[in-house]
This record gives C-alpha cells, sequence and structure tokens, in this order.
C-alpha cells in the first residue's frame, strides 16, 4: 500500500512540478516514525527528521519527527537544542536534508554526552507556578552545555494538558541563540527564556 501512495504522489511531483519531496509522520513514546511522501509548498529546500526528548523526573516522552523544513526553520540545522538540570532534561535532535526523499528510514540520534565539562549553573524547578524560581542548589554541566539558562512560562508536554513550569539549569548556546520556536511536540505558551554566561567549576 505504501508503495502504491508514493508512486501516486512521485507521479504527482512530476505532473506539477519539481517540489521537494519529504516524507511526513509524527509519532510519542517511540525513537521512530514512518508516514506517506508528500509534495512540499515551492518554497520549501529542505526535509527535516529528528526525536525530541521531554524528560521531568522520571516521565520521558519522546516525539519522533519527519516533514517539509520550514524555511525560517533552516538556520536551526545542525545546531545543538538541549537543556538539562537535576530535574528537567530536553533534547531536540534535527537532520535536514535537501533531496527527494532524503528523510526516510531510522532517526539517528547522537548519544547524549554526561561528561562533565567544567562549568556549572545554579538550578530549581517548580510545575506549580509560572514565576521565576529560586535557584535552590546547583548543577554540574556537561557535553556543550556552556550556558545557563532560566525558563518560566505555560507548557503543553506531548499529549498533556497545558501546566505552569519554572526551571533553571544549563544549556548549550544554540538553545539560547535561536529560543524556543516551532517544536515537533513540545508547545510553550507565554513565556520567558532567558541565558546567562555558566560558571566555572
Amino acid at each position: 500500500m505504501r508503495a502504491i501512495i508514493a508512486a501516486v504522489v512521485l507521479l504527482q511531483a512530476l505532473i506539477t512540478g519539481d517540489c521537494l519531496l519529504c516524507e511526513q509522520c509524527l509519532a510519542l513514546h517511540t525513537t521512530s516514525c514512518s508516514g506517506i511522501f508528500t509534495q512540499c509548498s515551492a518554497d520549501v529546500t529542505h526535509c527535516v527528521k529528528g526525536l525530541e526528548n521531554n524528560t521531568v523526573g522520571s516521565n520521558v516522552i519522546l516525539t519522533a519527527f519527519k516533514d517539509c523544513l520550514d524555511p525560517i526553520q533552516k538556520e536551526a540545522c545542525g545546531r545543538e537544542f538541549s537543556f538539562k538540570s537535576s530535574v528537567v532534561s530536553f533534547q531536540l535532535s534535527r537532520t535536514c536534508c535537501d533531496s527527494d526523499f532524503c528523510n526516510g528510514g531510522d532517526v539517528q540520534v547522537p548519544a547524549a554526552d554526561d561528561t562533565p565539562n567544567g562549568y556549572k549553573c545554579e538550578e530549581c524547578f517548580t510545575d506549580q507556578s509560572a514565576d521565576d524560581c529560586i535557584a535552590t542548589g546547583e548543577v554540574q554541566c556537561t557535553g556543550k552545555h556552556n550556558a545557563c539558562g532560566s525558563f518560566s512560562g505555560i507548557v503543553s508536554r506531548p499529549g498533556k494538558t497545558e501546566r505552569q513550569y519554572s526551571v533553571k539549569g544549563c544549556t548549550t548556546r544554540d538553545f539560547c541563540k535561536l529560543g524556543i520556536f516551532n517544536l515537533p511536540g513540545t508547545q510553550p505558551y507565554d513565556y520567558v527564556l532567558k541565558c546567562f554566561p555558566a560558571l566555572k567549576v
């Protein structure tokens, strides 16, 4: 059946022009997904696939995704988006490519780098208020986490209802530079994201 659908989409692309063909899918609680290949709009130059990992305490929510890449997200390709404290962690792995059918197959996610990097940040967490939380301790930064981040606002985690959160911890500079926008699973609303230089241990 998938072969028939792919053939129909390919035939449509040949008839209507040379727009990019990308696989589209979105799946929760898994590290991979498969869907149908679809013709992207004329302004799309890349396909994307990846995995979002949203963890609070022991509750891990994975979101696998493949799609046509929104042109405004192109600058996020190849960037490191992650945040970590002792309670919360968030990582978005995204791979972009620029040819027909290039985002098919398994999602390749780099292994987490838990090696201490000599930096630390203040940390705190609450899911009862969107007010800036007060630091309750420090967390050792690892891998490419070379900045401190502070998030407060309303968040809808994948498959969950909206809730107020405030958290501080270690983050990557790319997260700070590009911010939180157009995430495949997690949806933030009415939030403040601030970043500060990490402290040497």
